[in-house]
């Protein structure tokens, strides 16, 4: 049984309840007067918020078995969708579905590996991640900010190019997936479970995050980060999900990565210098299609 207020306008939105298994009754005079000092008196049992106080005497029924949510997203759920159902994702020919009331995935078209050589060293688990992949294999082209293949993505740890000779990091991800591009990406595409998986032993995977210095994620070129089980712990604030800097001259994270510039004492460009001059320790983190 729901229920309709009459002059009553519910404020839009939800809140759930602790017990999804509530006998109805009526709120009236006598439970308003009876509540504690610190009780709003205006709160109704189930949770919803109203734009204006109930008069005394005024009764409300609580539905039985509500969750108190009010609205409803094309999924089923109250939460806000980060996009709708049956739209276009990937960049391949895949649409949005829903994945649980309160979430999407991107389904069909592109590769759901998400590295170019068809194996995944980070996220292994397509099921649990399926938007996310870490893709091992070196880049010669430097930079690790938003880049185009350079190689046709024929690169990879798996491939026959593991050094990744006229490569640019976007080579490692497959077609219709490109490196991740902010910490709120990674934090997306993972569920918020960020970077709190196991990862090869002196692994270092980039996204396309790099800062202005002081080892925070931001505008600039100093510095960059990612995840896994090699590099620096970033500053927190900024950086959360990442869990890993490549430092002053990459001097963090093990070859083959490298980045320095000799002719300076202090860095600020390691994001526009970094290369990767072999398959070992780690690659980059590849993120489905623009979405």
């Amino acid at each position: 049984m729901r229920f309709v207020l009459p002059g009553v306008l519910l404020l839009a939105g939800c809140a759930g309840v602790e017990n999804d298994q509530i006998t109805p009754r009526d709120v009236g005079a006598e439970d308003r007067e009876a509540a504690p000092p610190d009780v709003d008196r205006d709160a109704r049992t189930d949770g919803l918020a109203l734009d204006f106080s109930l008069p005394d005497g005024y009764g409300t029924e609580v539905a039985e078995a509500s969750d108190g949510c009010g609205i409803r997203n094309s999924c089923g759920g109250c939460l806000r969708l980060r996009a709708e159902p049956r739209t276009a994702c990937g960049g391949c020919g895949g649409q949005y579905e829903c994945n649980g009331p309160d979430s999407v995935v991107c389904v069909g078209g592109c590769s759901p590996i998400g590295c170019s050589d068809g194996l995944r060293e980070g996220f292994v688990s397509v099921d649990d991640y399926p938007e996310i992949a870490a893709c091992a294999g070196g880049f010669g082209v430097a930079g690790i900010l938003w880049s185009e293949p350079m190689c046709t993505r024929r690169a990879g740890d798996d491939s026959s190019n593991p050094n990744g000779t006229g490569c640019s990091l976007s080579d490692l991800c497959a077609e219709g997936w490109r490196p991740c591009a902010s910490p709120a990406e990674v934090r997306d595409r993972t569920d918020d479970r960020g970077c709190e998986v196991e990862w090869p032993a002196g692994s270092f995977f980039a996204a396309a995050v790099s800062g202005a210095g002081s080892n925070r994620c931001g505008i600039g070129e100093d510095d960059f980060f990612g995840c896994g089980s090699a590099g620096r712990s970033p500053d927190r604030g900024t950086c959360a999900p990442l869990n890993r800097s490549s430092g002053e001259k990459c001097r963090d994270i093990p070859p083959p990565w490298q980045c320095e510039d000799r002719g300076v004492t202090s860095q600020f460009d390691e994001a526009v210098r970094a290369v990767k001059s072999g398959p070992a320790a780690g690659g980059v983190l590849c993120c489905l299609g623009p979405g």
